[in-house]
């Protein structure tokens, strides 16, 4: 069974494109069975919460894990995923959202197209006072030609000081193997240590964009600072995109 959403955990957002292994990667921290996505058939059609409780020297530390469905084509779908973020997190206490992580399939080894499009937006989630509460997980290293490994490396350590680095915030990158719960209990360790030495930190961009409106309204979250980096189908009219109340 899902947890509860109302319980006071420190909640953990999963983003990234459909098949980058966001799945995969609370599979290995929870008992529930997760199907796993691919990139031409993702089974994340809507948010899924899941109570994890890794173990870090001896202690129990439980975290709750959001994994949204992957951003694809076409952009009104996107729209749509957005929506249901957005509905997720407003069940949420502001201060329970402590992390976001932004999941990359390291075989594109460059972002371009539609995967720095969703990196922009996952950004925009966010907002840049959150940066600090943001990592980074590199997957399918066990998927790559042995070959391509150093390449690999070397546009990973690119990723890392470029398009995944984040003002304000330190490089947090990690690199991922399929059925890796090693790496997925890192990460999670990173966060348990940040809760200890930082404050709550401030609410995602997204939600402080949203406040006191409807988030179940696709007009409102299209006027956000995610929704306005979606392109617009052709049929809707551009009007009123960008006006943040």
């Amino acid at each position: 069974m899902s947890a509860n959403l109302k319980d006071p955990l420190p909640v953990i957002l999963l983003i990234g494109p459909s098949g980058s292994g966001k799945s995969s990667f609370v599979k290995v921290l929870t008992t529930e069975a997760v199907q796993i996505e691919s990139e031409d058939k993702p089974c994340t059609n809507d948010c899924r919460t899941y109570k994890v409780e890794p173990r870090f020297n001896g202690y129990i530390k439980p975290f709750l894990l959001i994994d949204t469905p992957g951003f694809v084509e076409p952009a009104d779908e996107n729209l749509k995923i957005l929506r249901k973020i957005a509905k997720t997190l407003s069940r949420l206490d502001r201060d329970v959202v402590y992390g976001a992580i932004y999941f990359h399939n390291i075989s594109e080894m460059r972002l371009k197209g539609t995967t720095a499009a969703i990196l922009d937006i996952f950004k925009a989630i966010c907002g840049e006072k959150f940066y600090p509460h943001v990592a980074f997980v590199t997957t399918m290293w066990d998927t790559v030609n042995p070959a391509y490994h150093q390449r690999l490396e070397i546009a990973n350590g690119e990723l890392e000081k470029g398009a995944m680095r984040l003002d304000g915030a330190p490089e947090m990158t990690f690199k991922r193997r399929r059925d890796d719960d090693y790496c997925s209990k890192e990460v999670l360790e990173h966060f348990a240590i940040l809760r200890k030495k930082r404050y709550p930190p401030p609410q995602l961009q997204l939600m402080k964009e949203l406040q006191g409106r409807d988030v179940g309204n696709i007009g409102h979250i299209r006027t956000t600072s995610a929704g306005c980096l979606i392109p617009q189908d052709r049929r809707t009219s551009a009007s009123g995109c960008c006006t943040i109340m």
